[in-house]
């Protein structure tokens, strides 16, 4: 049976990060582009603008808290903490319902800059904890 519309739907709750396989929330990816003044070459009192280099804003991921799980990403806050080389790039792969890739996202150079331990949270009657780590990231790039 051919694939339909329906099957090609992205879900924004299928997704899979390579940082940790325990990641449930990761936060909007905010890019600006700054304005840079430019001169057409001959009249340099005439202003313009040209677009500048994007920058990209912190991104929050969410994880759940279990014993031996955050093990890796508090090595790697010691290793940030420590002033050693901690950048790293995180793949975060969107699925469809049949758990194919549809959409990749390579976050590049990633440091983190801030780590929440522990928060609790209680729905539907299940009570959580989580862990939360910030990371500052230099370029993003759509592999699909």
């Amino acid at each position: 049976m051919p694939a339909t519309e329906a099957d090609k739907h992205i879900f924004v709750n299928n997704f899979k990060v390579d940082l940790h396989g325990d990641i449930t929330k990761v936060s909007a990816i905010n890019m600006t582009i700054p304005k840079i003044p430019a001169t057409t070459g001959n009249d340099v009192r005439c202003k313009t603008w040209r677009p500048g280099r994007p920058q990209f804003g912190n991104i929050t991921f969410t994880g759940a808290e279990h014993k031996e799980g955050v093990k890796t990403i508090r090595q790697w806050l010691k290793t940030a903490h420590d002033g050693g080389d901690a950048r790293k790039d995180i793949t975060v792969d969107i699925h469809n319902q049949k758990g194919e890739v549809v959409r990749s996202f390579n976050l590049m150079r990633c440091l983190p800059v801030a780590y929440h331990s522990v928060d609790f949270g209680s729905q539907g009657g299940v009570h959580t904890m989580n862990w939360s780590v910030e990371v500052r990231v230099q370029r993003v790039e759509i592999a699909k």
